[in-house]
């Protein structure tokens, strides 16, 4: 077991756990960092698709995925947008979709800029994949992140965050002592069912205390132990195969890490994959089962 990579992942955390305990959820240092973790991410995702000999728009894929993040974010706090030439204020999600939109079509346009047709279209198809995987993904942490009240802590994505990261631990440590069957051997070797069924421990685990300590509160949200148990049970699975998805880019491209930013855990993307697929699930539980 390695100790150092332990510790480094506890320091990270505890630090985060601090922050998001503290700092309000619209504060605008919490923009700044999630759309920097964001930023940071999709670029590391681009290089890993360039190590692999696929083309992308590394700069464009990576300010359309930023500007994204801080349209989510104005949408969930409900910030004004500019006034129309009427005088009235436009819809809050005005400025979402119409980011999405120059997103996608400006990434698609670009490929009338190459004299190779097929070169364009491989552009425009790494470029538009880099966009959907982290900052489309990202934005739904951003909405379980801004779920509750706004002069409040991010309750709702300290939570998802201790989930996943405990159940992580719980995986790695259940995985290294007992790991026999298995998981994915072709994707990623390391994995076993037996870390899984760690995971979904430790994630029990955390969601009972959470239970407890909260009186029953995720966000805005009530929460009871059956939502305990169905989201101690779903998010270490969803998060897994995040885990998995991610793991399969680098097998395919040829590449150990995101990046070797952090000893032991690799680039931010490599720590941040398993949230990318959690967030859209707890977000969509929160808002069909806990609304």
């Amino acid at each position: 077991m390695d100790k150092k990579r332990i510790i480094i992942g506890v320091s990270i955390a505890s630090v985060l756990v601090f922050l998001m305990s503290v700092v309000p959820s619209s504060h605008f240092v919490c923009l700044i960092v999630l759309s920097a973790v964001c930023g940071v991410a999709t670029w590391e995702f681009y290089n890993m698709l360039e190590a692999g000999g696929l083309k992308a728009s590394k700069k464009w894929g990576t300010t359309c995925g930023v500007l994204f993040v801080a349209a989510t974010w104005q949408y969930m706090n409900k910030f004004p947008v500019l006034p129309t030439l009427t005088g009235s204020n436009l819809p809050h999600d005005t400025l979402l979709w119409s980011t999405i939109l120059l997103a996608v079509v400006s990434i698609f346009f670009r490929i009338l800029a190459y004299p190779d047709m097929r070169e364009g279209l491989d552009n425009a198809l790494g470029t538009l994949l880099g966009f959907m995987y982290v900052p489309f993904l990202w934005s739904f942490f951003i909405r379980v992140f801004l779920s509750g009240a706004p002069s409040e802590p991010a309750w709702a994505g300290l939570y998802l965050l201790a989930c996943m990261k405990l159940s992580d631990s719980g995986g790695y440590f259940f995985g290294t002592k007992f790991g026999k069957h298995k998981l994915s051997p072709v994707i990623s070797p390391n994995k076993s069912w037996e870390g899984l069924i760690g995971g979904i421990v430790f994630c029990l685990i955390i969601n009972i205390l959470w239970l407890v300590l909260s009186g029953g509160k995720l966000g805005a949200f009530s929460f009871n132990l059956g939502h305990a148990l169905i989201l101690s049970i779903l998010i270490p699975i969803v998060g897994t195969a995040g885990d998995l998805v991610e793991s399969m880019f680098k097998r395919a491209v040829g590449v150990k890490d995101s990046n070797t930013m952090v000893y032991g855990l690799g680039g931010i993307l490599d720590m941040i994959d398993s949230i990318l697929f959690a967030s859209p699930l707890l977000y969509i539980f929160m808002k069909f089962a806990l609304s």
